[in-house]
């Protein structure tokens, strides 16, 4: 039995261990969880996206790897964002839980990184819908966490876009505004598409990207939101979501003779 084996038997139960053996004594690179999450994405099997997002956090517990760390907060607010649209709050709440005690791990020892702030942003948006008594403090916290990222990082996709889905998902009473959220979404699709790299099996573009498109309809700019939602069936044809739900939605709203 290898050194790390003989580490992990002696820091972690019984399970973890099997989980280790069954792998083949390795770990699933960061490529292979990311390649897994953007297929799930694309299918919408959030079974397949939970199974990841376990894996994901068994490994961390024996790694304490600070990469896979931000990784597994990025999954754990797409998984948060799905528990809301289908109305499963309490697991939305302990995901959250989980979500944000990974986001103050990473804080202790990097203060500088605008993605992660971009991810606290987002964390307390998700609180204003889970916690509705505290909408106004947490949207509060939102906006202040997406300036920091902003302030960080100004040419940080993932701010822009969390700045737009705060302007577009906050309620007007609170503030919100669809027509404001279209530049932002811009914006950040600009600065993704810089960044090719960003770009390549990425499911937050893709989710950017169609975020984009629902605002341009939601503000009645309709070419450009046929335009977009053409685009993602260019780049992913099998985007189940947007083959089989927002664009023939779209189709039948609106005439595009």
């Amino acid at each position: 039995m290898n050194r790390f084996l003989e580490k992990i038997r002696s820091k972690y139960p019984l399970p973890v261990i099997v989980v280790y053996l069954l792998m083949g004594g390795e770990f699933a690179s960061g490529q292979d969880y990311q390649s897994r999450i953007y297929n799930a994405y694309l299918l919408k099997n959030m079974d397949s996206w939970k199974e990841v997002m376990v894996e994901m956090e068994s490994n961390y517990q024996i790694t304490e790897d600070k990469d896979l760390l931000y990784d597994i907060i990025e999954v754990e607010y797409g998984y948060i964002a799905y528990c809301i649209s289908v109305k499963r709050r309490k697991e939305a709440r302990e995901v959250l839980e989980r979500a944000v005690g990974y986001v103050n791990l990473i804080l202790v020892n990097d203060e500088k990184n605008p993605r992660i702030f971009s991810l606290q942003g987002a964390l307390y948006g998700f609180r204003v819908y889970l916690e509705p008594f505290r909408a106004i403090k947490n949207r509060n916290r939102s906006i202040e966490a997406n300036q920091m990222a902003i302030g960080l990082g100004p040419d940080e996709p993932q701010a822009w876009m969390e700045k737009a889905n705060i302007a577009f998902y906050t309620p007007a009473i609170l503030g919100g505004s669809k027509k404001r959220a279209v530049p932002l979404y811009e914006k950040a699709v600009r600065l993704f598409e810089l960044t090719p790299e960003r770009t390549r099996q990425n499911w937050i573009y893709l989710n950017c990207l169609a975020g984009l498109g629902i605002a341009y309809e939601k503000a009645g700019q309709i070419r450009d939101a046929d335009v977009v939602y053409r685009k993602l069936l260019e780049l992913e044809p099998s985007f189940s979501w947007v083959r089989d739900d927002l664009y023939p939605q779209f189709l039948e709203n609106h005439s595009m003779n």
